[in-house]
């Protein structure tokens, strides 16, 4: 009898000691990117998963990376630099910056006109490759600013 009432008590006290985890607030903790920073436009296309150039026509929901949550964008592609993609809209979501808001300085894709796209590929979705060097604007004219072959 006294080894029942032991371990009763043991697994009462225990009971009690894991419900109060649930009480206790837990912090979050999301990734840190320490992004990469490329020199020059050759860079990003020699590292990019896929290179475009298109038009963000609007937004079309969210999609969880490194813990943020990350704009995604219809992009209207005029033409494939490098990658496989196809013509017509593809769906891409605008990196978050981590560490903080996931936009302190705005959505880089918010902006209308057109764009150079380079592109990874994470979560079965296409990304633009950084938060700050994943896009740049290529008004009609303006000369690809890389070798694509």
């Amino acid at each position: 009898m006294r080894r029942l009432a032991g371990t009763a008590t043991i697994g009462v006290v225990l009971g009690v000691l894991l419900c109060g985890c649930w009480l206790v607030p837990v912090t979050r903790t999301d990734a840190c990117v320490d992004w990469v920073r490329f020199q020059t436009m050759q860079q990003r296309f020699d590292h990019a998963g896929a290179v475009l150039v298109g038009t963000p026509l609007q937004r079309d929901g969210e999609i969880r990376i490194y813990g943020y949550q990350a704009n995604v964008h219809v992009v209207e592609v005029e033409k494939v630099l490098k990658g496989s993609l196809g013509k017509g809209p593809v769906r891409i979501a605008s990196m978050p910056v981590t560490c903080g808001k996931s936009y302190p300085d705005g959505d880089p894709l918010d902006v209308g006109g057109r764009h150079l796209f380079f592109l990874t590929e994470q979560n079965d979705g296409w990304f633009t490759m950084t938060p700050d060097q994943g896009t740049v604007p290529f008004p009609p004219g303006t000369p690809i600013p890389f070798k694509t072959g």
